[in-house]
Order: structure tokens, then C-alpha cells, then sequence
């Protein structure tokens, strides 16, 4: 990194955080105009809050289409009928509410309703020649932060392809996070989403082609998430935890837009694309085997997370101070009560992911390129129980 002198950083959304917020959607939508299309979940325990929203847009004089179908891992059929209903009903604005996959399913919509072109045509390749909609992103959980980035997922069930992407364009206009939206999610949710924070900031921060700001993003969002998550899964009240966990979230978010993912991305959504696994548990299940794999390519800041996530690394030789980081995260997995590795979420051996993780330039990122007999097995450390790259290693031997 001493010898980087060129990089980037941009951040074009107007960012509200704080307790409250919510509050000013009315205010902030008003200025787009009359008619907005909101882009949530069929789920009841969103129903508080969308009533709330479509309560304060009225308020303020703008018109509600309601599309409740965003899901789990949305897909390129569902975002291409959202778009074409918020042109029939001539919406001027989009508003996203809820998860990463409500974000990323209104970031679609946000980007086709204005032209005709499918959301798949962008997947691969075609460019976006018409200004989106502006978009309003109001996380309520503290996950993906992609209301922060210029990323959406979007999966092909035909295909069985499911696909992170970015274009400038899919940055929100405005992004409204309030950490009192969060306090309602369950224990269990409160987890997936919030190692899913964990990954963002440590594959921002190892990622080869992570910058000064990146880095700054990443490491605070890893000492955050480090420190409040545990806080704020077995004591949801916990607002302080909640409020961290929420920065945490956003800052990692701005972190991977100015940097990249790596492995444990690349092998979980490949997982979700063919098992339609929920994604921020899937990847995070990879990350022990994924960083045990990598931590040889860059040893200084594998030491460093390990000092990051609390670990004191004082009279340690970098290297063993990096070698700590991978079985820190798997015993924050275990502190959280969630499943050890991907077997544990029905996901098996399967050519089809092994086809999707090997595609050319995928490891591109990585401190350690991966050959395919490496991603052979890595992805067998990822399915165990000890969810350890290294145990794999020797087993093939």
C-alpha cells in the first residue's frame, strides 16, 4: 500500500444517519415529485413501516405504488415487471425499504423503468443509456449496506446464475438509515445480516485492489462490527449496538464500492445461485476457509484484522498474528449460534458452482489467485463443520 499514488473515491449519495430519520422520507421524496414506487417486502413484519412510509409520502403529497415482491435473492424476472409497472404508473422516484435484496430489486427497477432495456442485458454487458429514476434506499437492516454502494445482486434461476455488479448508476440519490428500523429484526436475521458486515469490511480491506480510503472505511467498520455485533443479537434493545452496527454496515458498504470482494463472495453466490441460500450467512460461513487460504498473500493486514476483532497481538511475529484472524472469525460464527459451514445449510459438492467460481478473472481479487483444484478444496473446507481450508488441505493429501 506505501507504494500506491493512484486511486478514486466517490460518493455521490446524500447520506442521512441517525435515530429518527425515517421520519424525513416525506421531505425527501417531495423533491423528486408526485409519484413514488416503493419497493419492499410481502413480509407482516415490514408492515408498521411501510404503512409509516406510505403515511409520510402522503403527508407530503406524493403518491404510493406499492410493489411487495422483493425476496431473498431477487431475480431479473420480477425486477423487469417492477420496472414495467413503475413506467405504467409513471412513478418519478423509487423507494426501496427493507434488506439488501429489497435495495438491490429497487436499484433494478430504478435503472430499466426509465428505457427499455432488462436488467439481465446490463448483467452482461449492455450499457445504460437512459438516467435512472432516483432512488431513496431506507435499510432496516444492518447487512449488505447497499445503500451505500453501486452494487446490486440479481439471480437467473434459469441459468442458475446469480450475479453482483456495478454501475455508477445504482447509487442512490438519497440514502435514509435509521438504526431504530432495525431494532424489531429477530436474533437469528440480526446475525446473518450483521456477518455479512463483517465480510464486506474484511474482504474490502485485504482485496489487492484496496486504497487508503478503503481501508479507513473497512478497518472502522470492522472494529465496529467486531464489538457491537454480538451486543446487538442477544440484546436487540441495545441501541447504542444497534446505532454501531447500522454505521458499521454503511461503512462497509462505502468500503467494498471503493475496493472489491474476493473468494468468499465469489464461492457464495455462487452457492446462492444454485442452493438459493440467504446470502450474508452463506458468505460468511465461507470466510474462515477463505481467509486461512489468502492470509499467506498478504500477512501484515491479516495481522491487523486479528488486532481489529479485539485479539491482542502484542509479541507476536506478524505471522502468527495473522494466522489468529481466521479461527477469530469462526468463533464469533459459533458465538452467534449460527450453523458451521455450508453442509449445514443443505449445500452439497456441485459442478455447476465450481463452473460459476472458476469463470476467468474471478479471483482477481484475491491476495492468493485460486486454480480450480484450489477452489476444489476451498469449497470442501467451506461445506465442513470446521469450516477450515487448511483441514481440507490435508485431508487431500
Amino acid at each position: 500500500m506505501d507504494t500506491l499514488t493512484n486511486f478514486y473515491f466517490s460518493f455521490p449519495t446524500r447520506l442521512l444517519f441517525g435515530q429518527g430519520k425515517f421520519n424525513s422520507l416525506g421531505q425527501e421524496a417531495a423533491q423528486f415529485g408526485k409519484k413514488a414506487f416503493l419497493v419492499t417486502y410481502p413480509s407482516p413484519t415490514l408492515a408498521d413501516q411501510v404503512d409509516q412510509a406510505v403515511a409520510m409520502l402522503k403527508a407530503a403529497g406524493v403518491e404510493t405504488t406499492l410493489f411487495r415482491k422483493a425476496e431473498a435473492n431477487p431475480t431479473h424476472t420480477v425486477a423487469d415487471e417492477g420496472a414495467e409497472l413503475a413506467r405504467s404508473s409513471d412513478s418519478q422516484m423509487v423507494i426501496g425499504l427493507g434488506g439488501g435484496s429489497a435495495l438491490d430489486l429497487a436499484k433494478a427497477i430504478a435503472v430499466t423503468a426509465t428505457g427499455r432495456l432488462k436488467i439481465w442485458d446490463i448483467v452482461e454487458g449492455a450499457p445504460i443509456t437512459q438516467p435512472p429514476l432516483p432512488l431513496i434506499a431506507i435499510p432496516t437492516t444492518a447487512g449488505t449496506g447497499s445503500e451505500a454502494t453501486q452494487y446490486t445482486v440479481i439471480s437467473n434461476r434459469e441459468q442458475q446464475r446469480k450475479e453482483g455488479f456495478a454501475r455508477r448508476e445504482f447509487y442512490p440519490a438519497v440514502a435514509i438509515v435509521d438504526p431504530l428500523l432495525t431494532v424489531s429484526m429477530p436474533p437469528a436475521i440480526t446475525a446473518q445480516t450483521g456477518l455479512d458486515v463483517l465480510v464486506h469490511a474484511i474482504e474490502a480491506y485485504i482485496a489487492k485492489v484496496a486504497t487508503p480510503a478503503s481501508d479507513l472505511f473497512a478497518r472502522e467498520a470492522l472494529r465496529l462490527c467486531s464489538r457491537y455485533l454480538r451486543l446487538a443479537v442477544y440484546n436487540g434493545n441495545d441501541l447504542a449496538a444497534r446505532t454501531n452496527m447500522m454505521a458499521a454496515s454503511t461503512l462497509a458498504g462505502i468500503a467494498i464500492s471503493h475496493s472489491d470482494t474476493t473468494l468468499a463472495h465469489v464461492i457464495g453466490e455462487a452457492v446462492g445461485a444454485v442452493f438459493n441460500t440467504w446470502h450474508g450467512l452463506t458468505v460468511a460461513l465461507c470466510l474462515p476457509a477463505v481467509m486461512e487460504y489468502a492470509c499467506i498473500g498478504n500477512l501484515e493486514k491479516f495481522a491487523q484484522i486479528s488486532a481489529l476483532m479485539g485479539e491482542d497481538i502484542s509479541g507476536l511475529s506478524t505471522r502468527e498474528a495473522a494466522l489468529k484472524s481466521p479461527e477469530l472469525v469462526r468463533q464469533l460464527i459459533v458465538d452467534l449460534d449460527m450453523p458451521r459451514g455450508l453442509g449445514a445449510l443443505g449445500v452439497t459438492e456441485n459442478e455447476q458452482v465450481l463452473k460459476l467460481v472458476t469463470r476467468p478473472g474471478w479471483d482477481a481479487a484475491s491476495p492468493r489467485p485460486a486454480s480450480r483444484q484450489d477452489f476444489e478444496i476451498l469449497i470442501k473446507g467451506c461445506l465442513s463443520p470446521q469450516m477450515s481450508y487448511w483441514r481440507a488441505l490435508e485431508e487431500a493429501d
